[in-house]
Order: structure tokens, then sequence, then C-alpha cells
């Protein structure tokens, strides 16, 4: 048998087995990608986001989720703006801070001060004075996995603090409240992670099969 022949049985041969294993792969990236789809309660963050300013008495609440594989955290939702709107560093943002430190961080001069808040006060449109932000602990690995941070203080009482201490208090304790559903969007990120590298395997196969 020619070596022509060879190749053109082996071919043959291999031809069914590689689509098998490309079926396997599509049916795994859209298990990932649906439970991507669903990993936590959006909406109940949303509403939760939504509360705050009541609470607290503040102009804005935003919650921010912090990306494992990177120095970027993005955010999840707030007041007046849309899910993955906003994406700053760790290295140059206040939640960045609370982020890595893992403490909370009140800043009552933003608008003294440079940093990630003003590309966003120019994107949104929406001007920060002040701000309070604690973070978010995972509920089983104990790590930072996002933080939320409110904006404004209105009718601030002279001769005290801007955020007083129960302030802080209270925002911790809401932050508690959410930790599992923080926790989960901040492992699934890896779950998107896969789900694109595996899309990128699938075109791979599907363009060596088109020439077999």
């Amino acid at each position: 048998m020619s070596s022509n022949n060879l190749t053109l049985v082996k071919t043959t041969l291999l031809k069914p087995e590689l689509h098998q294993k490309l079926n396997e792969l599509r049916k795994k990236q859209k298990i990932i990608d649906a439970k991507w789809k669903l990993a936590g309660d959006r909406k109940m963050l949303s509403c939760f986001a939504e509360l705050v300013p009541m609470a607290l008495n503040v102009e804005r609440c935003s919650i921010f989720i912090s990306d494992p594989k990177s120095d970027n955290v993005w955010l999840q939702c707030g007041t007046g703006v849309q899910e993955r709107s906003i994406k700053v560093t760790t290295e140059a943002s206040i939640v960045g801070e609370t982020i890595s430190t893992g403490k909370p961080v009140i800043v009552e001069d933003l608008e003294d001060r440079m940093g990630a808040h003003f590309e966003v006060s120019v994107k949104t449109g929406f001007t920060p004075r002040n701000t309070l932000c604690v973070p978010i602990f995972g509920m089983s690995s104990k790590k930072v996995a996002g933080a939320i941070q409110v904006l404004n203080k209105k009718n601030r009482q002279i001769g005290k603090d801007l955020y007083s201490q129960d302030d802080v208090n209270m925002l911790e304790k809401l932050a508690y409240n959410i930790q599992m559903t923080i926790e989960n969007l901040y492992l699934r990120q890896e779950f998107s992670k896969v789900s694109k590298a595996m899309s990128q395997q699938i075109k791979m196969m599907e363009g060596k099969l088109s020439v077999l």
C-alpha cells in the first residue's frame, strides 16, 4: 500500500473519533455557559444596591467583584449603572485598595484626589465627593471576593465624622449577608474563561476536520 493510501486510511479511521471528541467538547461548553449565566442571584444584588443608599443616607451604592486572575475589579451592579460598565485596577482605585487590604476605606475629599474615580466620573457623568468602601469576603475561602462602595453621604452633621463607625458596621453586616452570592460570581469567572478556551479549541478542531 502506498504512503498516500495509508494516510487516507488513517484519516478515515480518525475522523469519527475526532467528531466524537468535538461533540463532547460542545456539550461541556454548553454546561459551563449555562452555569455561568445562572451564577449568583443578580436580582437580589440589584435590589440590595437600591436599598443601601436609603439605609446609609448616601447617593449611590455599587457592588464590585474582583477578578482572581488579574488586577482588575469590575462592577456587578449599582445605582444608575449597568453590569460590567465599570472596570478599574486594584492599584489605582479605592475599591482596589479595599480588596487588596481587606479593610474598610473612607475618603472624604475625592474631588481633590487623583485616581480611577475621575475616569469613572467622566464615563458616568456622576461626580463622587466622598466614599466608604468595605470588603466582601468569600464564605468558604475567606479571601476578598469583592467590595461594596457607597458614595456621597448626605446631610453631614457638624462636628461629627462624615461616615461613622455605625455606618461602617452596618455596611460590613450587609456585606456579610451577600457573601455566598459574591463568592459564586467570583469563582465562576473561571467557568467563563474555560468556556472561551474550549470554544477556541472547538474552532481549531473544526478547521482541521474540514481539510481531512
